[in-house]
């Protein structure tokens, strides 16, 4: 019996990648290792601003022109942010503010999953369950840490938004790392 539960288990295993948000390391299908724990910001998260973008009332994006926005931006890696900026009421790993204090999270990391980066240059970080945009759906966001073999030493470049996909109220942020080769 027990054989026949440790084979099946086995079975659905094979090619499966496995990780562990909070420890911060993941093994992608393939069998490649990736430890991401020395990009875990000690003070509690990352905070950067970034002129973005906004298109009408609703979006950031920092690709297509309507009206220019600064907005603070608050990241942490592999946790949730402790002690979110004033005004954030949801928990979350990842924040906007607008100069105007709306506070966005962009998902909870007790949400969230890795998987390998759609261009095999790294893996990402998936969370889910950020504030509510309706009674339906809440927003998310994706953490894509790139391989860039460049980089020296452990740190990496400071995070940065790329852009929201509006309709899947998704937002996408970039870590350029050599943790991800």
């Amino acid at each position: 019996m027990y054989t026949a539960v440790f084979l099946a288990l086995a079975f659905l295993c094979v090619g499966q990648a496995f990780g562990d948000v909070k420890s911060c390391m993941y093994m992608d299908p393939t069998g490649k290792t990736y430890d991401f724990k020395t990009l875990v910001n000690p003070s509690g998260y990352y905070m950067f601003s970034q002129q973005v973008w906004q298109i009408g009332d609703y979006s950031l994006d920092s690709l297509v022109a309507d009206t220019q926005v600064n907005v603070t931006f608050y990241l942490q890696v592999c946790s949730n942010i402790l002690a979110p900026p004033t005004g954030c009421t949801d928990p979350g790993a990842a924040y906007s503010v607008t100069p105007d204090g709306k506070c966005i999270s962009w998902g909870d990391i007790n949400v969230a999953t890795f998987d390998p980066n759609p261009y095999q240059d790294g893996a990402n970080i998936k969370m889910y369950h950020g504030s509510a945009v309706d009674h339906l759906a809440n927003y998310n966001s994706i953490l894509y840490f790139v391989c860039d073999e460049g980089k020296n030493g452990l740190r990496a470049t400071v995070p940065s938004f790329e852009h929201v996909k509006a309709p899947l109220n998704q937002a996408h942020f970039k870590i350029v790392t050599n943790l991800a080769c």
